[in-house]
C-alpha cells in the first residue's frame, strides 16, 4: 500500500513537473544589446510600429507559430493572443503596412536565426537561450 501510494506520488510530481511551462525570454542579435527597451517598445517592435533600432538599423522579428510559450509572450508583451497576433499582421501585410515576422516551429531554429540576423528579435524559453544571442531584459 504505502509502496503504491510512493509510486503515484512520484509519477503525478514527475508529470506535473513536465507540464510547467518555463518562462519567455526575450532575444536579439547582439547588435541589438546596447538598445533601449522597456514594455512599451518591446510592444511597438512586434506590432510593426516600431521598424527601425537607434542603433542596430533595421528590426527583424522572428516568433514562434504557437504553443504555450508563444501564448506566454504575446499575452505578456503584446496583449494579445497568438490568434490576434497573426490576424494583426495579416491585416498590416494585406495593406502594405509590413511585412510578417519569420515563423519557427522550433526555439532552436529561432535562436539560430535571430543569433546569425543583424537587427532580429524574438523569443525562446529561458533554458534555450545561449551565448550566441543576447537576452534582452526590457526596463520598467
Amino acid at each position: 500500500m504505502i509502496t503504491r501510494f510512493l509510486k503515484s506520488s512520484f509519477l503525478l510530481a514527475v508529470v506535473s513537473a513536465a507540464t510547467v511551462s518555463a518562462a519567455p525570454a526575450l532575444i536579439g542579435n547582439k547588435n541589438v544589446a546596447s538598445e533601449k527597451l522597456d514594455g512599451a517598445t518591446v510592444k511597438a517592435v512586434f506590432l510593426g510600429k516600431k521598424v527601425a533600432w537607434d542603433g542596430a538599423g533595421r528590426v527583424t522579428l522572428a516568433v514562434l507559430k504557437g504553443g504555450p510559450l508563444a501564448e506566454d509572450f504575446f499575452k505578456a508583451s503584446v496583449e494579445m493572443s497568438v490568434s490576434q497576433f497573426n490576424n494583426h499582421w495579416r491585416r498590416l501585410a494585406m495593406t502594405g503596412g509590413g511585412t510578417a515576422p519569420k515563423s519557427f516551429d522550433k526555439e532552436e531554429d529561432l535562436r539560430k536565426f535571430v543569433a546569425e540576423t543583424p537587427g532580429a528579435i524574438g523569443f525562446v524559453d529561458t533554458g534555450a537561450a545561449d551565448t550566441s544571442v543576447a537576452v534582452l531584459t526590457p526596463s520598467a
